[in-house]
């Protein structure tokens, strides 16, 4: 009787493996073609946008100042013919997803009365007043008034004056860092060039810039690396003439994403997948816009764009870590846990991962936000003082060809990056148990949801504003 019942089990397990061979197997070689045609597609498009971005790098490498205004006039001659407005009387380059469209918040609001306040205290000052210019920019998808926060708390003193680049939201992000930092560059040289004009009854300019600061949030942050490199003057260690004061980060992935953080959960081969398909600046953050094939750590040309934005380039005049040691005082903020996007690491430049239980135990911390660590750190501090400049930092990147993005070059990059000179490091916590710091460390508040999510985070704002404005030399 045993036996007899056996044989309906039997039956439907041969069943089960002949319906299996038939379909699974040849499902899943289906897949795979699939995935490796897929792939070849993205493969020829990756080495086509490679091309344009080295060929668009040693390009505009090559134009001074004179040769930027002309083309920045032409490029807005052309834009003002072919921009007409959409139905909703909106122009095309304001054209947004309606969930990135920022409403009007208490954040902008209060912002708005500053600025008033502001322009109120001015009437009457002496115009011949020092003024420090202060270049706030927002990160991948973000919105110019994504750094309100800020913003508000630095135009409460006479003598600050704010620019928010507006060429690179929300979705004009996407097209790589190069494409991005250029036109910021073109942005903020019209607006030094419109305040040298704007003079009074007697010729007396009304805003007298003498200083200038650069913060950055997350890629906004290696937008502005680009950007002073663009405008640095060797010669005076200047930008656009004005003296550089600081440079700061916030949540910025110097040192790429991929390795560290949440994405370490993905394999490198899913992650290059993935972000192949997501624009050239998911592209350049993974470090996936060179080919492995490519990979020569002896020419700058075959190395990925946030390697190449570590190291000086005489030859193309882009003088990367000259332009970032020309400041009195450089500075980072990350977020030491709950950050999904810009993980800790690679916020605050180091090459060594975290612990996990270091980020546990900050995660649990009691009480509202807080600063954890805030000291200057050295290379003798990161154990890096023994390379030489020239000769072992080559050394420093990893040649094993399987390692995928970025994770072949951090040390490499830290060791680049710290040779610019003394960094400031404020860690910052957001405790609890949900990865959204990433937002909370700039305070967004696009709408009345961010507000209630990411309102905590004007503690730090105010940290950060402090910083800015005292006059502190690390």
């Amino acid at each position: 009787m045993a036996s007899r019942s056996s044989w309906p089990r039997k039956l439907k397990s041969t069943l089960l493996r002949i319906s299996w061979a038939t379909f699974y197997v040849p499902s899943k070689i289906f897949l795979c073609l699939l995935c490796a045609f897929v792939l070849r597609k993205r493969a020829l498009k990756m080495r086509r946008s490679l091309l344009r971005t080295r060929i668009e790098l040693e390009t505009f490498a090559k134009l001074d100042a004179t040769s930027r205004k002309t083309r920045r006039r032409k490029l807005k001659s052309n834009h003002e013919k072919n921009n007409f407005a959409t139905k909703d009387g909106r122009r095309d380059d304001e054209s947004a997803p309606a969930w990135m469209r920022v409403e009007r918040t208490e954040m902008k609001t209060r912002f708005e009365l500053a600025l008033k306040e502001q322009e109120e205290r001015l009437e009457g000052l002496d115009s011949d007043c020092e003024k420090h210019l202060y270049v706030l920019m927002h990160g991948l998808a973000g919105s110019e008034d994504d750094l309100l926060a800020l913003a508000t708390e630095l135009i409460m003193d006479k003598n600050n004056v704010v620019f928010i680049p507006k060429s690179c939201t929300p979705m004009r992000s996407f097209d790589g860092i190069v494409a991005g930092g250029e036109r910021i560059v073109d942005e903020l040289e019209e607006f030094i060039e419109n305040d040298d004009d704007d003079d009074d009854d007697d010729g007396q300019k009304r805003t007298n810039l003498k200083w200038i600061s650069f913060v950055g949030n997350s890629m906004g942050g290696l937008y502005c690396r680009y950007v002073l490199t663009r405008l640095f003057e060797r010669d005076s260690k200047t930008i656009c003439g004005l003296e550089m004061h600081t440079f700061l980060t916030t949540a910025t992935p110097h040192l790429g994403v991929g390795e560290f953080g949440y994405f370490d959960l993905v394999p490198g081969y899913l992650r290059q997948w993935a972000g192949c398909g997501l624009g050239q600046s998911v592209k350049d953050l993974c470090m996936f816009d060179v080919e492995d094939e490519d990979f020569d750590v002896n020419d700058k040309q075959k190395l990925p764009l946030l390697a190449r934005m570590t190291m000086d380039d005489e030859e193309n005049n882009m003088f990367f870590i000259e332009a970032l040691a020309s400041f009195k005082r450089r500075c980072t903020y990350a977020n030491s846990c709950n950050d999904f996007l810009v993980a800790y690491e690679t916020a605050s430049i180091r090459h060594d991962k975290l612990s996990r239980k270091q980020e546990a135990e900050w995660a649990t911390l009691s009480g509202g936000p807080q600063v954890v660590f805030d000291d200057v750190l050295t290379l003798e501090d990161r154990g890096l003082a023994k390379l030489q400049p020239n000769q072992d930092r080559t050394e420093l990147i990893k040649k094993n060809k399987k390692i995928v993005g970025n994770e072949r070059y951090t040390k490499f990059m830290e060791y680049n990056l710290r040779s610019a000179g003394f960094f400031r490091h404020v860690d910052v916590v957001f405790p609890g148990p949900m990865p959204i710091a990433h937002n909370k460390i700039v305070a967004l508040q696009r709408n009345e949801l961010t507000a209630k999510w990411f309102k905590e985070g004007e503690i730090i704002v105010r940290h950060t504003a402090n910083y800015l404005k005292s006059d502190i030399d690390l």
